[in-house]
């Protein structure tokens, strides 16, 4: 299995390991409900280094993600962050990742692509195969640490790592900034709801860059935090997980993403989403809650009116709610607010209604 440059530091640290999309990386640190509920009150620091970093620059580097990107890059300025996804000529989505517009060199733009870990080479060499020779294409994964800082002290722990100006950061800014010596890019995203940033930096400063934020951090009770809990925060917010709840059998418009796909502008796979908005689709994603402590399993199936509709995709125990929620694809007319439905979970049925998404609004 792959590492991230920070393994043996999560290993001293006594942290119980897992396999993820074929990285070993932490579970949980200490307590799963602890590090949820850090994040959600104070802060947590998660290493992402799992997650893919693809450099791409040039003079045609922008047209290049103009035709694969399902957004509007001509809409995307000079240090901003926007979420979107890749899709192939039918219109199914290959990844779904945030791309970073760093500030543009002297005659190119530049980005980072942030990619799910399972398909990181699969999305490189998908951008080599539409390349031309001006656009450099570039693997940064092992050349490049990826942290997350999650919560509401998170801009007051940075503020003391980085200095001043860290709480001006309006979400989805990027900035790159020189911090004793070491350069870092630094984003204001998240993938737990709260308010919380991300860092780019070099493998041989990741170690002393989680130190000092784990430090700075120790009067406001920060956490590393591990992927266990990282779930849990995702699926209270609705947000998708990669080979769980979106994969190649599945459009945008099927995973409820329409609104992160400008279909105004000319892409790979626009055609295909086109007309399936005009006919509709079959399925669609949808968020549902029991009304149990009790936690549903990807797989379940997911019945209405004694008829199989669905399965689930994504589940677990919300603290925040104290009941079971989930995620699932199910018949098109199933997949209203309010619909009832049950939840196969353990060869027994739970009853449980689809509800608007996020299932955690931040206070």
């Amino acid at each position: 299995m792959k590492q991230t440059v920070l393994h043996h530091q999560h290993l001293q640290a006594k942290a119980r390991m897992t396999e993820f999309q074929g990285w070993h990386v932490p579970q949980v640190f200490t307590d799963v409900q602890d590090e949820y509920h850090a994040v959600r009150t104070t802060a947590g620091l998660f290493d992402v280094g799992f997650l893919g970093r693809i450099e791409i620059s040039g003079q045609d580097s922008a047209s290049l993600l103009q035709k694969l990107f399902t957004r509007d890059i001509g809409r995307i300025s000079e240090r901003s962050a926007h979420y979107g996804m890749i899709c192939n000529e039918s219109g199914f989505v290959l990844d779904d990742e945030m791309l970073f517009r760093l500030s543009d060199g002297r005659s190119s733009p530049r980005f980072l692509l942030s990619t799910n870990a399972i398909n990181t080479a699969k999305v490189l060499n998908w951008l080599r195969s539409f390349a031309s020779a001006g656009i450099d294409i570039s693997d940064a994964t092992t050349a490049l640490a990826q942290f997350s800082l999650q919560g509401p002290q998170s801009p007051h722990i940075l503020e003391k790592v980085l200095g001043p100006g860290i709480k001006k950061f309006k979400p989805r800014a990027v900035r790159e900034v020189d911090v004793q010596g070491r350069r870092l890019v630094v984003c204001r995203t998240g993938y737990t709801g709260e308010h919380g940033y991300e860092f780019f930096v070099s493998s041989a400063e990741a170690e002393q860059l989680w130190k000092d934020i784990m430090q700075a951090g120790g009067v406001y009770g920060l956490m590393a935090c591990g992927l266990a809990s990282r779930d849990i925060l995702r699926l209270e917010m609705g947000y998708l997980l990669y080979g769980n709840d979106l994969d190649e059998s599945r459009t945008p418009l099927e995973a409820g993403l329409e609104r992160f796909v400008d279909l105004k502008k000319d892409f790979l796979g626009r055609d295909r989403l086109l007309a399936l908005k005009a006919a509709g689709t079959e399925q669609r994603l949808a968020g549902f809650m029991l009304l149990e402590k009790t936690a549903p399993r990807p797989g379940g199936s997911i019945f209405s009116e004694n008829r199989e509709i669905g399965a689930v995709t994504s589940g677990c125990l919300s603290p925040a709610l104290r009941v079971g929620i989930g995620l699932g694809y199910v018949v098109n007319r199933y997949a209203q607010p309010g619909q009832e439905i049950e939840v196969e979970i353990r060869d027994r049925e739970y009853v449980a209604r689809i509800v608007d998404l996020p299932f955690y609004k931040r206070k």
